[in-house]
């Protein structure tokens, strides 16, 4: 229990009294009846506050949670008394994460129910626990606040955000994912079937406008065709060291799953075949390739809770797996990163295993810091040196990328930011020229 503001300053005057007493010894007897009524109005106040038997407490809040996105929860409060109850919560949300608002004010009338919401954003996947719910309940007078907490176990799982996913399906539904830097790309020639029609953009060609849905419209409409379906896909996860750094909330692995989750949901889409290899010293997930959304949720299920570690990567035996099991000619997409080429090297020695059988795609992530280091201009000894040591990086990366180039290895080298968008167009890309 806590004193409010108000019994504070009723106690605190009675030192008035004491200052009297001291000059007018009858003015004591006031400074007694002064404290007496002050505690029988305190302890009064406690005994028709409500209290924690008074309150009914649940919490709602959906089992599958979206990383580094705002979640509703939803806490209500039953007030089971015959008075008013006034106070605040904060919930007992996992860590880490962060919450908004962090306190929640209530006044809930007798007999009535209340439903507080706050939104709650994760920052690491994986299986969370809320605990208990924590109060505050202000005193029927005023003179006293009631603190206690109640536990309301709540167990959900922390999925990758999945509003990627949402924002391709709405797009295409617009006709609007050129907008929004994804380039849907037809196949020419022979073979194509018509899919739909959309708005022209400047990078269509001529041949392929639809002249009589054009004047129907009144603006430039194009015709979109279909690419060929039943090209494999092949997810490769690096769940090893390369992939334990932060670039800012996200792991280098957050931003691949986020990115291969993408590529497998359109790729789903395409009709094409998927499957998920995820690994470390030891294969973590594998999925054999199959196809339709039952698939790419067997393939969340296995990402959503996996976290990079500490060890070195075995490319050899995630190889091994593939080309086992694997008989038709597929992409592999690898989300993994390279420092220098000594880094990259176990990785190059095994990506003779797979091409020219298989079309490689190394799937890479520039850290923007050390970018904005590279171009910054220096302005004193310190800034100087940070400048090197980044183009030093720099250019020990792109050797190591030019060097998988040479092997046969496709590449995409890119910023968080563009990292989903590119990976996406570049397998669009590869399905219209028949690479795959």
């Amino acid at each position: 229990m806590l004193l409010t503001r108000r019994s504070l300053i009723i106690l605190a005057s009675a030192a008035i009294w004491i200052l009297i007493g001291s000059l007018f010894p009858p003015a004591q007897i006031i400074f007694i009846l002064h404290i007496g009524f002050s505690l029988f109005f305190i302890i009064l106040d406690y005994i028709i506050s409500p209290q924690r038997e008074d309150i009914e407490v649940f919490r709602h809040c959906e089992k599958k949670l979206s990383l580094l996105d705002d979640n509703p929860v939803t806490i209500e409060i039953i007030n089971r008394s015959g008075r008013t109850i006034k106070g605040a919560m904060v919930d007992e949300y996992p860590d880490p994460g962060r919450a908004d608002p962090e306190r929640l004010e209530f006044e809930i009338q007798k007999k009535e129910t209340r439903e507080l919401t706050y939104r709650y954003r994760p920052e690491k996947r994986g299986d969370v626990i809320f605990r208990k719910v924590h109060f505050r309940i202000y005193g029927q007078m005023g003179f006293i606040i009631k603190r206690f907490s109640m536990p309301v176990e709540t167990k959900a799982q922390v999925y990758p955000n999945l509003i990627q996913t949402r924002r391709w399906d709405l797009l295409a539904r617009k006709g609007a994912l050129f907008a929004a830097g994804f380039k849907p790309i037809g196949r020419y020639g022979r073979g194509t079937e018509f899919s739909q029609l959309r708005e022209y953009f400047p990078d269509d060609e001529f041949r392929k406008i639809d002249w009589k849905a054009s004047a129907r419209k009144g603006g430039l409409v194009v015709k979109e065709y279909e690419i060929e379906r039943s090209q494999p896909l092949a997810l490769f996860i690096d769940c090893g060291r390369q992939m334990i750094g932060r670039i800012d909330e996200h792991t280098r692995l957050d931003y691949a799953i986020n990115a291969a989750l993408m590529l497998a949901y359109v790729a789903v889409l395409k009709g094409d075949q998927v499957g998920l290899i995820a690994f470390d010293a030891k294969i973590q997930h594998y999925i054999a390739p199959g196809r339709g959304m039952a698939q790419l949720n067997r393939i969340i299920e296995a990402l959503y809770d996996i976290q990079p570690s500490e060890v070195e990567s075995d490319y050899a035996g995630a190889f091994k797996k593939f080309l086992a099991t694997w008989r038709k000619r597929s992409l592999i997409a690898l989300f993994s990163d390279v420092v220098d080429p000594t880094a990259s090297s176990v990785l190059l020695a095994h990506l003779p295993s797979v091409h020219p059988r298989h079309l490689p795609l190394a799937v890479l992530l520039k850290d923007p810091e050390l970018i904005e280091l590279e171009r910054q201009a220096p302005e004193n000894s310190m800034e100087l040196y940070e400048k090197a040591i980044a183009c030093d990086l720099a250019s020990s990366r792109e050797l190591a990328s030019r060097q998988l180039r040479q092997a046969g290895c496709l590449v995409v080298d890119v910023a968080p930011k563009d990292l989903t968008v590119s990976v996406v167009n570049e397998y669009l890309r590869l399905k219209a020229r028949s690479m795959i």
